[in-house]
């Protein structure tokens, strides 16, 4: 649907490992924290933001894999910021993966609770390749050497205009997926991978969400208490 605001605004964790999560997403990334209770942290990407990431701790770790939350995405204004972070995570030889998706490029990391995180910046809009509504979105790999030619000095903290540009999904059932945002949430689809993955989103965006179905039809929902996303909060006019 065109003309919609459409804004990811926060989301809540369920966090394990209390002392790692808090050093890789404060001392790591770089975000904002804040303590709430004696067990939860708040987020934010820049000083006076209002926190888009809460971290209940006191979880218990998941027997097998979940469905729910494959990844949330991190989208940075520009290709400098993002070089400048992922030049820091190499130095520290934090595991990342990569792809270019022809709207965007990407690295791919997870949390010390195995979360998924992509951070990720994009191509002007111009660039972007379309046929009947259907976006080109590849998966190939980033020319990282030309995309750190273009980082700063310093990683100094997300820049203003950082926002979660999207998140990822995984459960058992692409039917229930298109229910959810295309009928409830009037998203367009935007592009899919054979029969195990659909793109939705709304304003001609490549996606605001994903949803997979790469663990298999008989993957299991995360269960209370469980590591892993507890909830996540939109805005749209």
């Amino acid at each position: 649907m065109m003309n919609v605001t459409y804004k990811i605004e926060h989301l809540t964790l369920q966090g394990k490992n209390e002392q790692a999560m808090r050093i890789f997403y404060r001392d790591i990334l770089g975000l904002l924290e804040q303590q709430v209770t004696e067990h939860e942290f708040s987020y934010a990407f820049m000083t006076g933001d209002t926190p888009f990431l809460s971290i209940v701790f006191g979880g218990i770790t998941p027997t097998s894999q979940r469905g729910g939350l494959y990844h949330f995405a991190v989208l940075l204004p520009d290709v400098a910021n993002l070089a400048t972070l992922i030049d820091r995570l190499i130095r520290i030889q934090y595991p990342l993966g990569v792809g270019d998706h022809d709207v965007s490029e990407a690295f791919y990391l997870n949390d010390p609770d195995g979360n998924g995180i992509e951070l990720y910046h994009d191509r002007p809009k111009e660039g972007w390749y379309w046929d009947n509504c259907i976006v080109t979105m590849g998966t190939n790999d980033v020319d990282v050497r030309t995309l750190l030619s273009h980082k700063k000095d310093l990683w100094t903290g997300f820049p203003a205009g950082t926002t979660i540009g999207h998140i990822h999904f995984v459960d058992g059932n692409l039917v229930a997926g298109d229910q959810f945002f295309l009928e409830l949430l009037g998203m367009e689809m935007t592009a899919a991978i054979a029969n195990s993955a659909h793109f939705y989103s709304h304003n001609h965006y490549h996606h605001h969400h994903a949803y997979n179905t790469w663990l298999g039809s008989a993957v299991q929902m995360r269960q209370d208490q469980e590591t892993g996303l507890v909830n996540w909060q939109i805005t749209t006019v």
